[in-house]
């Protein structure tokens, strides 16, 4: 089973390359991310527009494998990119960059084999600005949380007027 693959992968991942004395300034971004996520899969749950799909057993649905990603892998992914920042301003834009084009291509691989989905006109096209924004999200949320979350929800709304759902 590739998830449990990739669990392994990212618990030597985190012991590797996370300062666990410093978790607790990742943890607040963090946090926002699992609400963001959390949001998504609540407003979308009819009609998602991206969703984890299992291939090697039934019970590995979008909802099992998103719980695993939303609290395992993700804040592993993200204390590392957080703790690894570099301090020089054009390597932290080419970090940054790394991080998204690196999201985006394991999005679409995971898509080219089945265990990734798009429903409601979504594409792999769109998880390059989805990731961009993200990420920009993270990194003002990380320094200015309240600048952050202001700028969510105005950011969410933008998101449910280009990709609506029924509410109900």
């Amino acid at each position: 089973m590739y998830l449990i693959l990739v669990l392994i992968v990212w618990t030597l991942f985190a012991y590797k390359f996370i300062d666990w004395s410093r978790v607790k300034d990742q943890y607040p971004t963090v946090l926002f991310f699992i609400a963001i996520n959390m949001t998504y899969n609540t407003i979308y749950h009819d009609q998602l527009l991206w969703a984890f799909q299992g291939i090697t057993a039934e019970w590995l649905n979008h909802m099992t494998i998103n719980l695993f990603f939303t609290f395992y892998i993700c804040p592993v992914t993200l204390i590392i990119f957080f703790q690894r920042m570099p301090s020089a301003r054009p390597a932290k834009v080419i970090y940054v960059a790394v991080w998204i084009i690196f999201y985006t291509i394991i999005e679409a691989l995971f898509a080219s084999k089945g265990m990734f989905v798009y429903g409601e006109g979504w594409s792999s096209w769109h998880n390059i600005w989805l990731n961009t924004s993200l990420f920009i999200f993270l990194l003002i949320h990380y320094r200015k949380p309240a600048i952050a979350i202001i700028l969510a929800l105005p950011a969410a709304a933008i998101f449910y007027y280009i990709f609506p759902v029924p509410l109900y």
